[in-house]
């Protein structure tokens, strides 16, 4: 374990800006595959033979051009990493879609054969849950090196219910939830998507004040609409009626073919897991659970972590808890280790 804080350490410090990080060659490229929708890319370079991880974002409608997720990868690469960022539309656009899972392994298997050997996967939230599931074959774990999930979910329909009950914690997750759903469960109030998906823009684009667009949104939505939004704000049994709600209408097989859970059975490859002790979108007892069934299985190499040093995929001022700081190095080391580094 040792060996690992060590090697995990410099990131660490590089997030905390004690050490160089400085800004990475980037190369754009567009990707075209046959059957899907053409991607961004974004390749951050590194030495010839450095080894290679395919970075994927969260839920952002800045999608690779969110500056965290570029301060990610540049102290990857800065690690000795190349690094692939990819932009999956239905993401960037706070879609919650079957197709995402699709997308991911046809990028992973894309990157791997560019490259000719195995890489590497690192993800978060959504994100992360659907990238498992997608590498969970066995074709994807003969060319898999490393894998590292922060805040993922196991099992969507445990996910969900957990999701409404934190509205008052994290009301972006609630947003981009109800603009997916909305129509589905109460299309009579079929202004509220619009409603919902600017609110979730306006937190995720941090808009304020004249350029905020759901308070424009709102004034235009009728009685029941209005009623609608103020019992999401204010009744917590109400947001938990919904998500049984939201289960219902969900197509079928949905939670069974987007759960990582239900796709252990061929995985074999080294993975991270690391959660915030406080998560408000996902419970870490998601990624303790996939940990536990992971370890059930002795040729599995693995390491988890709940952490008062993270929330949902960022992290606090390490300076608040230092006592988390080797345990979190070590994680990072484990995978960056794994990697081939």
């Amino acid at each position: 374990m040792l060996g690992y804080v060590v090697q995990g350490f410099p990131f660490l410090l590089k997030y905390a800006d004690m050490i160089s990080s400085p800004p990475s060659e980037v190369l754009e490229e567009e990707v075209s595959l046959t059957g899907f929708p053409k991607f961004r890319l974004k390749i951050f370079p590194a030495a010839p033979n450095s080894p290679s991880v395919y970075l994927q974002h969260g839920m952002s409608a800045r999608g690779i051009d969110d500056p965290r997720i570029l301060t990610l990868a540049t102290h990857l690469r800065n690690s000795g990493l190349q690094v692939f960022l990819p932009e999956l539309p239905e993401v960037k656009g706070l879609r919650i879609a079957s197709e995402t899972v699709g997308n991911i392994r046809a990028l992973f298997d894309f990157f791997s054969k560019r490259e000719g050997r195995s890489i590497s996967f690192l993800s978060a939230s959504f994100s992360a849950g659907m990238g498992m599931v997608a590498l969970a074959g066995k074709k994807q774990q003969e060319f898999l090196d490393s894998v590292l999930l922060v805040g993922t979910y196991s099992d969507f329909s445990q996910t969900l219910p957990f999701i409404l009950s934190n509205y008052d914690l994290d009301p972006y997750a609630v947003h981009i939830v109800l603009y997916n759903y909305i129509s589905k469960i109460r299309p009579e109030l079929k202004s509220l998507e619009e409603f919902y998906y600017q609110t979730a823009l306006d937190n995720g684009l941090q808009r304020t004040g004249p350029s905020e667009k759901g308070p424009e949104v709102f004034q235009t939505l009728g009685k029941a609409e209005k009623e609608f939004a103020a019992s999401i704000r204010s009744d917590a049994s109400f947001r938990e009626s919904l998500a049984s709600s939201i289960l219902k209408v969900l197509p079928k097989d949905f939670i069974r073919e987007n759960s990582p859970c239900n796709f252990l059975e061929d995985w074999k490859a080294p993975i991270s897991l690391l959660h915030g002790f406080d998560d408000p979108v996902i419970s870490p007892t998601e990624s303790e659970s996939l940990y536990e069934a992971l370890g059930r299985r002795s040729y599995i190499d693995s390491i988890f972590l709940k952490s008062r040093l993270i929330t949902h995929g960022d992290h606090l001022p390490f300076y608040t808890q230092l006592g988390e700081i080797p345990k979190l190095a070590a994680v990072w080391g484990f995978f960056l280790k794994k990697t081939g580094l």
